[in-house]
């Protein structure tokens, strides 16, 4: 952690006093899930300049965005039919991000304009949720029009807000922690339930409502171990997965009712 630091404040103090600029660094740029993963701890280090130093600057705000890989999901309202609840029809969600986490030292509303959330999905609020119905069911509502559309936005409202419950989204004040000069870190946690794949981390600098830089970093989540080979064997031999499972069930159900016959 110290070196990453100490190579960002370097950078810094020997660059040119331009326009104002940020850098980031990851501590782990790689996370490994295991079978007795928990969640895990990620630390931005990060430090700018061309702006006086942000532990002594109350008008510099940071905020960052990490972005989990697009992911496909499911969702059904439940409907009253008489005494009983039944499942609705399915709405696929489409490219969501199996993992969205924002942190900033205040609320995002306060520190940066309705076009730049809006343009860098800066907030749950703004994050572009498809929110599709199965065309392979009958509709729930007109095909099209106003009320299809605002069909599909209360699906998608609903999508983010059990993406939120599920702890795979959180908008977050807090974390971010300004160090002496122009160094700052900002601590994530990441949730048990975090998904495989390739992450985007952004870290935006803002002064009085505007964005004066960016920065970008990659995260990988993998699976490690024997649940890294059951996910390779599922994802690449999905006809070999299929019967080996099968298999297994099949022992399973034999050895269960060998051990019921006994007794």
């Amino acid at each position: 952690m110290m070196r990453w630091a100490a190579i960002l404040y370097a950078w810094f103090m020997l660059a040119p006093a331009q326009a104002a600029e940020i850098a980031i660094a990851l501590t782990d740029d790689r996370v490994e899930v295991d079978t007795g993963f928990s969640g895990a701890r990620l630390t931005l280090f990060g430090a700018v300049s061309g702006v006086e130093a942000p532990a002594a600057n109350a008008s510099v705000d940071i905020v960052s965005v990490i972005r989990g890989p697009a992911t496909q999901f499911q969702i059904r309202r439940l409907l009253k039919r008489g005494p009983i609840w039944i499942p609705g029809n399915t709405h696929a969600i489409k490219d969501a991000p199996g993992l969205y986490l924002t942190n900033a030292n205040r609320p995002i509303t306060d520190i940066a304009p309705l076009p730049d959330q809006a343009a860098y999905h800066l907030g749950t609020d703004f994050l572009i949720i498809d929110a599709t119905q199965d065309h392979d069911e009958t509709p729930d509502v007109a095909p099209d029009g106003a009320q299809a559309s605002a069909h599909a936005e209360l699906f998608a409202k609903a999508f983010v807000t059990e993406a939120e419950d599920a702890g795979l989204y959180r908008d977050r004040i807090g974390g971010v922690e300004f160090k002496k000069g122009a160094l700052f870190t900002i601590t994530v946690d990441l949730p048990a339930n975090t998904p495989v794949g390739k992450y985007s981390v952004a870290v935006y600098l803002y002064q009085d409502g505007v964005l004066l830089g960016r920065d970008e970093a990659e995260l990988v989540v993998n699976k490690v171990g024997i649940e890294r080979r059951i996910f390779d064997l599922a994802h690449n031999q999905p006809v070999t997965y299929g019967i080996l499972c099968v298999v297994i069930s099949l022992f399973a159900g034999w050895m269960a009712a060998l051990a019921f016959r006994k007794s």
